[in-house]
């Protein structure tokens, strides 16, 4: 191992107890050996049981609970006729991003160690991350458990074999993602029962607390005056935007923050558009119950007809993302060094203050959303990798800690290179606003601007 490579990790414990406060520090200290005493388990089963079919399989079907795949699942709730659902699913994944996200970044826990674990993905973006908790995890079992309630509650009005047909693809889905996880090498025991805690008790909140909460925040008395409209949009974007506010500075360069701020982006426009769907009534005039959240919908239209929605709603979201991220990145960083807006976060410049152009500012920012969570579809196509070597700071400084105190470590996993690079990408503040923006308007877009656009092309 060179030299140089070495020094940046001699005291690799050091690198997060100088930088965590002593309470964050000391959850990690005691969560670290589970993580460690699972890593050996996870290898031998791993070893026994991994096959080309099985890489395979468990590599595409760890797409089906990618932010990709629900950023183009969720909003087809919407445009045909299952509004409430889609709220629901909303609620869950958002928080259940923001949640997860907020934990591994609290405790910086890294994923099992790689040697010995085979690491088998198709996105490189995942791996970057921490461990702690499941993000797949949570969400999988909070989407399950949404889709398994309506199934029940639909239960009276579907055959037997649709009936089973259904809870059969819902088995197989949450088998194949929750196993897969262990499977690949991307998580534990650890993170996947932290991940199914989450996600269910996200579920259950939802499903006792979720009409209640809708209705205090679309439906209550304050829509009878200015002040109380002003008041709950203001509720909505400052109570998201806090959100941002309290989430805990990581110590690598992970990318779950931006994670949690795309869907938190999603929530705060999800919830003004159908907040304005309620003051303005225009869905419930169109529709048959009278819904205001509901879009116009026909279940007896053609399949034409159908198509055709879908393509109109996914053409809409492309072209706002498109379109947003150059206009948002031109407009905000000469207003905030206008106004002199500072929002101050670690491994984020501030925008006010420094001393790039305006340009400079924009072009590096619209590169960073490249990086995106809710990526272009393409990256979901990768080919499946398979690596046995530390992928990110956060592994290398993982397996110097273990091979630190275990001298065994090195002659067991043979010489493995461990290479820190001890930088983060120029990031800067407008970024956070700006992401924040641009899924607001993905949410908005998916409600209005189709909503708007089947009722003028008239698919209905």
């Amino acid at each position: 191992m060179p030299g140089s490579e070495k020094d940046a990790g001699n005291k690799p414990n050091d690198h997060y107890k100088s930088r965590l406060s002593t309470w964050r520090y000391t959850l990690r200290y005691w969560c670290l050996p589970i993580v460690r005493e699972e890593t050996q388990i996870l290898a031998r089963m791993q070893e026994a049981v991994r096959t080309p079919l099985l890489d395979a399989y468990f590599a595409w079907t760890a797409n089906l609970a990618s932010h990709t795949f629900y950023v183009l699942m969720l909003p087809p709730s919407f445009w045909f006729g299952a509004s409430s659902m889609g709220r629901d699913l909303v609620f869950v994944l958002g928080m259940g991003i923001y949640i997860t996200g907020f934990c591994k970044d609290l405790l910086c826990l890294p994923r099992p160690r790689s040697p010995p674990l085979h690491r088998i993905t198709m996105s490189s973006y995942t791996a970057q991350e921490y461990g702690w908790p499941s993000s797949h995890s949570a969400n999988a079992t909070a989407v399950t458990l949404v889709l398994l309630a309506k199934v029940l509650e639909l239960h009276g009005t579907m055959s037997v074999a649709s009936f089973y047909g259904l809870l059969f693809v819902l088995a197989l889905y949450y088998f194949s993602l929750i196993v897969g996880r262990l499977y690949c090498g991307m998580h534990g025991f650890f993170d996947i029962a932290a991940g199914i805690v989450i996600g269910t008790g996200l579920f259950f909140f939802r499903f006792f607390y979720g009409a209640a909460y809708d209705e205090w925040l679309l439906f209550s008395s304050r829509n009878t005056s200015w002040f109380g409209i002003v008041g709950t949009v203001s509720m909505i974007i400052l109570g998201h935007l806090s959100l941002i506010h309290i989430y805990p500075e990581p110590v690598d360069d992970c990318p779950c923050f931006d994670d949690s701020v795309a869907f938190v982006g999603v929530l705060i426009g999800l919830d003004l558009a159908h907040y304005t769907c309620v003051l303005t009534g225009y869905f419930a005039a169109k529709n048959e119950y009278g819904d205001p959240l509901l879009i116009p919908f026909d279940s007896g239209c053609s399949p034409v007809v159908a198509l055709a929605r879908f393509v109109v709603g996914v053409g809409l979201v492309v072209l706002w993302k498109s379109l947003s991220k150059p206009v948002i990145f031109t407009i905000l960083p000469p207003l905030y060094k206008m106004i002199g807006v500072n929002l101050p976060r670690s491994h984020f410049i501030s925008t006010a203050h420094t001393k790039k152009s305006n340009r400079q500012v924009r072009s590096q920012s619209l590169s960073n959303m490249k990086n995106e969570p809710l990526a272009d579809l393409d990256s979901v196509l990768n080919p499946i990798t398979v690596t046995m070597s530390p992928e990110n700071d956060i592994d290398a400084y993982e397996l110097l800690d273990y091979q630190a105190k275990n001298s065994s470590a090195t002659s067991e996993n043979g010489d493995v290179p461990v290479k820190i690079s001890g930088v983060f990408r120029p990031r800067y503040d407008v970024e956070i606003i700006g992401r924040t923006i641009i899924y607001a308007g993905i949410a908005v877009m998916a409600v209005w601007g189709l909503g708007l656009s089947v009722v003028y092309l008239n698919l209905i």
